[in-house]
């Protein structure tokens, strides 16, 4: 029997294998396999391509079935591979994952003839994490993380004969996963860390760990051990370095072995979010602690989880505006010890986006003894329906190969994480030689904070009189904490930057902006309640320099995240442009809205709203089948209370509360009423 006919990664699949070996040369072939992609020529919008610095190149490991990755490592030259099927369901618990070995990974061609790969194990339940310490391999399950002994050194490994590390780690829920895992080191001895993310229901409301979390604390970023490799488990303990978190998809330790964590918008999170970890922090997310169940780690006692409390929450690092930067970042890494055309990029993060399928960068520095950055659209947008020019799935792990160059883990779940084109799961993100990149290649390095603005750097020195003031288009906000799904921009004005300063050599561009606020004052918003005081600002600048009608900057826009400003000024009449009510009902869509109810599609189930005024459907009312037609009244009390009724066609859960009184509602109507 062909085992790659057999297996399938997507949900239900229900094969169980012992162990299997196979050469992919050998393999009978669904799909035509394609070699490198030409490097595509210089657009003008970062995230439409591959970045001129990488190319992407498919590892077709299984042939054309599903590989959906939750977690992956490198160890002796081998890539080890979790596999699983995302249930969202919660019915059906999915015990399919597997665990792989791909060797000769940094020696296969263009049709991956030399890669070997290895089915280890399966049945594991969910695994999204995987990583080796000595000749062992750990794998975070949804309910446990266990140990396969000697696992470097076999072909196959009995899940049932694994020694259970940590147990009762999660209850039932499709939200829960143990991400990592990542080396790190304590006091000379070895660690893996990881984060627990919380269980929620469909539609993104919290939901109790019933029956109780008996062993840890979701919603947690953590390091376990110490470890050997053959550890006795009652000797290995849990430290938690932060909590506060809700969907904690991505974990890296850097150089210094300061640790990150990446975030999902939800409630509490009113923005996706990079964190360089303070330990001791609690990042925002209340957990219920009733019932049993355990709130995360360095949840304030103090507080009632049901509304939380701003005022005892460590701001992020970076905001990740929804629908604009991310909206479901994953895992993160510090690009460290490169050469060549990488070497200006050395610390700076490079960052997984599953759902918008890309890859951000990170530039972060340390203001004040306080962490801050600025976030870049880096590279890809989803592949074309053969597959080109683009991820063929969500980037959701990333990790360094032996060859130098990067390995991008995907996940195909269907609806907004469906696979394009070729069904692998599995990309080289390829390091370009200098001779490979266009010679008129550039773009904006870093961001820096300046007295009375920023610094902007660029790779290479730019025409000083491409960059007019008139052209640079600046946009402020901050956000509030609430009980309610993700959050708004909050303050939201435009700016007008005053004056711009280019130093003798052309690379570096001085800008200043008045009217720049940081995270130090407390944030009054017109209904009289405060914004957190440690939200923080994010300044969204955008500039087209051109020539001859070409644009001279591959990355154009940022996002910086000011929790310390250096001095400036506050803003004149002049400064400042308000948003209009139809700018701030669409500022609204895209950061609530957007995510599930798309302009022209679907998205997660919820209906298109274009044109939804007249339309008729039925809803489930008080239990029963009612027949409606869609107007105005209708839609201003499904925003405001949208737990009421629901659609019946829609059965993917209901919309979460939003947090609108009746003039936002009303004006997202009008929003929404514009929408073709």
């Amino acid at each position: 029997m062909n085992y790659l006919k057999s297996i399938t990664f997507g949900l239900g699949a229900a094969l169980c294998l012992s162990s299997v070996t196979a050469v992919a040369a050998d393999q009978p072939k669904k799909k035509k396999k394609r070699g490198p992609r030409p490097a595509p020529a210089m657009p003008h919008v970062a995230q439409d391509s591959v970045h001129p610095f990488f190319a992407l190149e498919d590892l077709d490991v299984l042939g054309g079935d599903e590989l959906k990755i939750g977690g992956m490592c490198f160890h002796e030259g081998a890539l080890y591979v979790a596999s699983f099927a995302p249930d969202r369901t919660n019915q059906m618990p999915d015990h399919n994952g597997k665990l792989l070995r791909v060797d000769n990974i940094a020696k296969a061609g263009k049709d991956g003839e030399k890669i070997k790969i290895t089915v280890l194990a399966d049945g594991l339940y969910e695994p999204c994490s995987v990583g080796v310490v000595g000749d062992s391999i750990y794998v975070g399950e949804k309910t446990r993380i266990i140990r396969f002994d000697g696992g470097t050194k076999k072909d196959s490994l009995d899940v049932k004969e694994a020694t259970v590390v940590v147990d009762g780690t999660s209850t039932i829920n499709f939200h829960t996963y143990t991400i990592g895992f990542e080396p790190y080191m304590k006091d000379g001895k070895q660690y893996l860390c990881g984060n627990f993310t919380t269980a929620i229901l469909l539609g993104g409301k919290r939901d109790k760990m019933i029956p109780p979390n008996p062993a840890v604390h979701r919603g947690s970023h953590f390091i376990f051990g110490p470890l050997t490799g053959s550890e006795d488990p009652k000797q290995v303990g849990i430290q938690y370095l932060a909590g506060g978190f809700r969907t904690p998809n991505g974990v890296e330790v850097g150089p210094e072995n300061e640790s990150y964590v990446a975030d999902n918008q939800g409630i509490f999170n009113p923005s996706n979010k990079l964190i360089r970890i303070t330990p001791g922090s609690f990042y925002g997310h209340y957990l219920y602690n009733s019932d049993g169940g355990k709130a995360a780690a360095f949840q304030p006692a103090e507080v009632e989880p049901e509304n939380g409390d701003v005022h005892f929450v460590t701001p992020p690092t970076v905001h990740l505006p929804q629908n604009e930067a991310a909206r479901s970042p994953a895992q993160p890494h510090v690009i460290r010890d490169r050469k060549g055309v990488l070497e200006p990029y050395n610390g700076q993060i490079l960052l997984c986006e599953f759902t918008m399928g890309r890859v951000l960068r990170v530039f972060t520095e340390e203001v004040d003894g306080v962490w801050q950055g600025v976030a870049f659209k880096h590279s890809g947008g989803k592949a074309d329906k053969n597959g080109a020019n683009g991820f063929t799935g969500g980037p959701n792990r990333i990790e360094v190969g032996p060859d130098g160059n990067y390995y991008i883990g995907q996940i195909g779940a269907g609806r907004l994480w469906e696979f394009n084109g070729s069904v692998t799961g599995l990309q080289r993100f390829r390091v370009k030689a200098a001779e490979e990149v266009p010679a008129d290649f550039n773009e904006i390095l870093t961001v820096k904070v300046a007295d009375g603005g920023f610094i902007v750097e660029f790779l290479k020195p730019i025409s000083k009189d491409s960059i007019k003031l008139e052209d640079i288009a600046v946009e402020t906000w901050t956000y509030q904490s609430t009980k309610s799904y993700g959050g708004a921009p909050v303050g939201k004005v435009k700016l007008k930057p005053n004056k711009m300063e280019f130093d003798e050599s052309g690379k570096r561009l001085r800008l200043y902006i008045n009217g720049l606020k940081d995270a130090s004052p407390q944030y009054v918003i017109e209904n009289g309640s405060k914004s957190s005081a440690n939200m923080g600002w994010v300044v969204n600048v955008k500039m087209d320099p051109k020539k001859d009608g070409k644009s001279l900057l591959y990355t154009d826009e940022f996002w910086y995240t000011l929790l310390k400003k250096k001095g400036g000024k506050d803003a004149g009449a002049d400064d400042v442009v308000e948003l209009t009510a139809h700018e701030q009902a669409e500022l609204k869509f895209q950061s609530l809205c957007g995510a599930c109810h798309r302009e022209m599609d679907n998205g997660w189930g919820a209906p298109n709203l274009a044109g939804i005024i007249g339309r008729e459907q039925v809803v489930i009312r008080d239990g029963k089948e009612v027949k409606v037609t869609v107007d105005r009244n209708y839609l201003v009390n499904a925003i405001m209370n949208p737990l009421a009724e629901k659609p019946k066609e829609f059965k993917d859960g209901a919309m979460p509360p939003l947090g609108f009184n009746k003039e936002d509602a009303e004006a997202m109507v009008d929003y929404i009423l514009t929408l073709k």
